[in-house]
């Protein structure tokens, strides 16, 4: 009589608990991807900022004057440089063909960076939506949680710009206050 070779294989048991290791293992590796994503998109964003920032400098130093504001945006293009700037376009006083920025640059996520500049053109405010909410460059409350600044839109929920989005902001070397805060995230 020949012996039936024993057959060896995993219980029921055994392979529910490798399945549900892989999805624990799969989903901490997808929610990582997405912190990643964030994180670059956000350091894109300050860059884009200080970018912006160095070519309003340049702006000042030819005109006497930071650039003037309209909903947000730079008036700075065109003509005589009193046109409205949009996100992505060029940046050239058309006038002296003086190139402040070959292409504004725009948010990396589908939002908005926003413009604020004083009637006189001597200070300014750039400011932008970090979507990391543990970055520690993001505007805090009395209670050190993250907050917004106050009649900012940077953010588009919806396919609608919401007010009271900014959290983030670069302002001209010759400001010391930051603007208002909203104390609700």
């Amino acid at each position: 009589m020949s012996k039936k070779p024993s057959q060896k294989a995993f219980t029921l048991l055994e392979l529910l608990v490798v399945m549900a290791i892989l999805a624990l293992l799969v989903g901490l590796g997808v929610r990582t991807f997405g912190s990643v994503q964030q994180k670059s998109r956000d350091t894109k964003r300050k860059q884009d900022l200080q970018s912006i920032s160095k070519a309003l400098e340049v702006y000042y130093n030819d005109l006497g004057h930071y650039p003037y504001a309209n909903a947000g945006k730079i008036m700075g293009c065109g003509e005589n440089a009193t046109e409205e700037c949009e996100w992505g376009d060029v940046w050239q006083n058309t006038e002296n063909s003086t190139l402040y920025m070959s292409k504004m640059p725009q948010d990396p996520g589908g939002n908005q960076y926003f413009y604020l500049a004083d009637s006189e053109g001597t200070t300014y405010r750039l400011f932008a939506y970090l979507e990391n909410s543990e970055d520690a460059d993001i505007v805090q409350n009395t209670s050190g949680e993250p907050a917004y600044f106050s009649g900012t839109y940077c953010r588009i929920i919806d396919s609608v710009l919401s007010v009271n989005t900014c959290n983030y902001v670069i302002m001209s070397s010759n400001l010391i206050t930051t603007p208002a805060v909203v104390d609700s995230y």
